[in-house]
């Protein structure tokens, strides 16, 4: 049998299924809606060429540390190793971008594995995991379904951090006199958000985040300093002012962060000789590039043990109110920023969403500029996973999805998605399927007809480029063929009058956006970061 049939022919009534272009996409509505829901993301393809196709998806979830449980059919026993067709191993398939994976040839212990596999995506680290059905299994299993009680949320299980340790980190903290946090994703898979802003208030110092940890606390807190790293290491940046900040700090208390190239500048921040605490669930990746007291526990649960055991600072540091003084500025400037006259300034649009976001609603974004500039540009007043980004692999074509996804999840909120024209072209058909199941999503694509990264980065360094360019296309246009609403924009004012429309969605919406050619982001590919800094 080559169809995937037997994986959701006899579906629970109860389970929405929903049907998708391609299944990267699948895996992708998996990964925003676990992100977004605090629940296990499911998704399901044909065995062979459709597995081959989750392979990016997961491959996202599994750097994002997102659980997400990917169902494929398999060849039936009696077929392995004769040429069947699309015929694969699937287990081997997923090793790279899977915590765990089986193939169940047993019908009568398909519970046992469902079971165990939410167990492992939803402990310790999270991430994603395989089931491979053969169809044999599928075909000839109990004829009684078996009711799993295995809870689908996480953290299902928290760690505490080991006492005598908290003791030494809270005696590094209170020896130093300009300490720092910065929050990762972390943060979000432990849901420590309250832990976290009560620690940062009873020692007054600064927390900034990860480009995954953004949100982490309410941006909005006098306290957050906002996102570090890579993408927003350029002058002008408001994340400039936070990585100035990590190379002055005397102490870093890195929480839920797997100190990747993208976070740290390709480490450079925090730099060489500064003190570091770090604290994260895995404790594989305590130590792996930074030298730090190492604190292997959940993050809300270490945060809740630091607070009990630090003492209170009744005021911020000299240094703090002068980083404080600096990101209002920054916050005032960017305000006052004329962006009114002539073709539309990319960094309009995410003026335009804070003005109008709730504290629940949702932007998702593509890798790409998209990213770079949301992370340093929205300004959510709330803590909570809400900028939704794919900085774990970093594949093109991953908003629109994720959006979908988060919908789903969340269908109370108002969901976003900004991406450009670039990795809008992966996946511009998942707009049919918003429209299909009426999943009412504004997507906001940057047009500038390039491949704008590429483009920029190649005559950065080579003083040329190749094949970066795209013919003019209008995706309003396109979007309308494909059973939503869309609307091309060329100045400020279409754009604010576009976006008014997104108050009152009743199908999707797209806002084709002709944006400029050499707009780009503050990313520090532009700003070379200090050669000494590097670990």
């Amino acid at each position: 049998m080559d169809v995937p049939a037997p994986l959701y022919i006899n579906l629970d009534p109860s389970i929405r299924a929903i049907t998708i272009h391609d299944e990267r996409a699948g895996a992708v509505m998996a990964d925003a809606f676990a992100r977004a829901s605090g629940r296990v993301g499911v998704c399901g393809a044909i065995r062979g060429p459709g597995a081959t196709n989750l392979v990016s998806g997961l491959a996202e979830a599994y750097n994002s540390s997102t659980p997400v449980l990917a169902l494929v059919n398999d060849v039936a026993t009696a077929t392995l190793d004769r040429n069947a067709i699309q015929g694969i191993d699937h287990v081997r398939l997923f090793e790279q971008v899977t915590k765990w994976g089986r193939r169940v040839d047993t019908p009568e212990r398909t519970a046992d594995y469902v079971a165990h596999a939410m167990r492992v995506a939803t402990t310790g680290r999270p991430g994603p995991v395989l089931l491979a059905f053969p169809d044999s299994a599928l075909t000839h299993g109990p004829v009684n379904p078996v009711r799993i009680t295995e809870p689908a949320t996480y953290p299902r299980v928290r760690m505490a951090a080991d006492p005598a340790l908290i003791d030494r980190a809270a005696q590094q903290i209170e020896s130093a006199s300009h300490p720092m946090v910065i929050a990762g994703g972390g943060l979000h898979l432990s849901q420590g958000y309250e832990a976290l802003q009560a620690l940062a208030e009873r020692l007054q110092i600064p927390v900034a985040t990860t480009p995954l940890g953004k949100g982490a606390i309410a941006e909005t807190h006098p306290l957050a300093a906002g996102v570090v790293g890579a993408y927003t290491a350029g002058p002008g940046a408001r994340g400039w002012i936070a990585n100035q900040a990590v190379r002055e700090a005397d102490l870093v208390i890195l929480v839920g962060t797997k100190t990747d190239s993208i976070a740290t500048n390709d480490w450079t921040i925090p730099s060489v000789g500064q003190r570091i605490i770090h604290i994260d669930i895995d404790p594989v990746e305590l130590g792996r590039t930074y030298p730090a007291l190492e604190i292997a526990a959940d993050a809300k649960l270490a945060l809740d043990q630091l607070g009990q055991s630090v003492a209170a600072r009744t005021k911020p540091s000299t240094w703090t109110r002068d980083l404080q003084s600096k990101i209002s500025a920054w916050h005032v400037n960017f305000e006052a920023l004329e962006m009114n006259s002539g073709g539309i300034d990319p960094r309009l649009i995410y003026r335009s969403l804070n003005a109008i976001l709730g504290e629940d609603d949702i932007v998702t974004t593509d890798a790409s500029y998209s990213s770079a500039w949301g992370m340093d540009l929205l300004r959510y007043k709330k803590a909570g996973r809400k900028f939704l980004a794919p900085r774990g692999f970093a594949g093109l074509g991953w908003g629109v999805p994720a959006a979908i996804g988060a919908k789903l999840a969340k269908p109370e909120a108002a969901v976003f998605c900004v991406t450009g024209d670039g990795g809008f072209g992966y996946v511009a058909m998942e707009m049919e399927t918003a429209a299909r199941y009426e999943v009412p999503i504004c997507v906001i694509v940057l047009n500038n007809s390039i491949l704008g990264f590429q483009k920029h980065y190649e005559i950065h360094c080579f003083g040329k480029t190749v094949e970066t360019s795209f013919t003019s296309v209008n995706y309003a246009e396109l979007a309308r063929t494909l059973n939503c609403d869309g609307i091309r924009v060329t100045t400020p004012a279409e754009f604010e009058a576009a976006l008014l429309k997104s108050q009152e969605l009743r199908r999707p919406l797209l806002i084709d956006v002709v944006t400029p050619a050499d707009a780009r982001p503050p990313v520090s590919t532009f700003a070379s970061a200090p050669a000494d800094a590097r670990h």
